[in-house]
């Protein structure tokens, strides 16, 4: 609304007045037909969720399928991933061909709905566009419907809340997920490294932090925390919300920040929970930059490897923190010991699938299904926002969370 006053008190004074209401009033308008046809739109998708899984039990696969522990399992891809199609014919000769990628080699992708009936798996990808007006039309009683996606909670279609009983696996970055499908994991190395000399580096950099940012308008309010921390020290931004663009390649980019800048601001844009990705593991990789993470899963990151802006009580006391840091280069080169005893393991995009081809190949595994997708998804993931006047986290409403998003939006 404080926009709306701005630009017509500048209507005012440029002596456009008439013209800029009658283009704020299109405005208004405009925004809210679009907000209630996505309302209605919401509404009758809820209705049909609710239609799908009152009558999915009647639709019972009718053909007859020639099952035998011989033939291999069957995933069939019934959305996109994102807006791309599976590769079917890479899958299965690089990951389930003999030898391949996977352990086991008794599966096979496609996409091919016809093969809807004879598939052991059916895939939903939580933004490949699942709509209620594509669902499946039978169900074959063996068939497992999984959930796939790397995204945040607010970031996944909201009708995917609402279809209880629908799914039987999921394939996500959370922790407990029936198949994991994260970002990276560590271990611990088989050997470790003992009395090796000390290395240094600090480099006599001083104090700056580094953040590469894609997503300008974060649900946790990052951009207000690292706005704050910038009044203390400098913070250098890349990426499409500011005016610093690097046109090389990820790494090459990071490597050149690396340089200056002896931390780097790995915020990720939703504080929910096990959500971590590859910004705090491509800082790892590089291992030139300490890595400052906002979250409250420690046990997801490699031990005494990052800092938490979490454990301190404002940007400030943070950036405070940074400046003594960096003085003493011991403790500095302290965050980099990990890499003695622990290493990071990034899995391949599609590693997933083994994991996958093996739950579909155990006679032993036992029958699951989601009673409630919006309890797992949403409720569950307890997100958070970071309030600037309380110097702290609160909780995220689970309605506010339920962002639903349509591609013709």
């Amino acid at each position: 609304m404080s926009r709306y006053l701005a630009l017509l008190r500048f209507c005012r004074r440029s002596g456009l007045s008439c013209i800029c209401k009658y283009f704020l009033v299109f405005t208004f308008l405009l925004c809210a037909f679009i907000y209630f046809l996505l309302k209605i739109k919401l509404s009758i998708d809820y209705h049909y969720a609710q239609v799908l899984y009152q009558t999915q039990r009647s639709k019972i696969c009718q053909k007859k399928i020639n099952s035998t522990q011989e033939k291999p399992k069957l995933i069939l891809f019934w959305t996109k991933i994102f807006t791309n199609s599976i590769d079917a014919n890479y899958i299965n000769s690089h990951l389930f061909a003999s030898p391949g990628r996977c352990d086991i080699n008794r599966c096979k992708v496609t996409n091919n709905r016809q093969e809807l009936c004879a598939s052991d798996a059916v895939v939903f990808h939580a933004r490949g566009g699942i709509k209620m007006n594509d669902m499946p039309q039978e169900r074959s009683l063996h068939q497992r419907y999984v959930l796939l996606t790397k995204e945040p909670p607010y970031k996944t279609t909201a009708i995917v809340g609402h279809l209880n009983y629908f799914f039987n696996w999921t394939a996500t970055y959370r922790t407990d997920s029936d198949i994991a499908y994260r970002y990276f994991r560590w271990r611990r190395k088989d050997k470790i490294v003992t009395g090796a000399s000390p290395q240094s580096y600090l480099n006599n950099r001083q104090v700056r932090a580094a953040a590469m940012i894609s997503n300008c308008y974060s649900q946790n309010n990052r951009e207000h925390y690292i706005k704050r921390l910038s009044s203390v020290i400098p913070v250098t931004r890349i990426g499409h919300c500011s005016w610093n663009k690097c046109h090389k390649l990820y790494y090459e980019c990071l490597n050149e920040l690396a340089d200056a800048h002896p931390f780097f601001l790995a915020f990720e844009n939703s504080l929910c929970r096990d959500y971590v990705t590859e910004k705090y593991a491509n800082v790892i990789k590089n291992r030139r930059m300490i890595p400052i993470v906002f979250s409250k899963d420690f046990d997801l990151y490699i031990p005494n490897s990052f800092i938490d802006a979490n454990q301190f009580s404002s940007p400030e006391n943070l950036g405070r923190f940074l400046i003594e840091l960096v003085k003493n280069s011991t403790l500095y080169d302290s965050y980099f010991k990990w890499a003695n005893e622990y290493e990071l393991v990034v899995p391949d995009e599609n590693d997933y699938l083994c994991e996958l081809c093996k739950k579909l190949n155990d006679p032993n595994e036992p029958n699951k299904v989601y009673d409630s997708m919006k309890k797992w998804l949403y409720d569950d993931a307890t997100c958070q926002r970071w309030i600037s006047k309380l110097n702290r986290t609160i909780n995220v409403s689970v309605d506010e969370t339920m962002d639903y998003e349509d591609s013709l939006f």
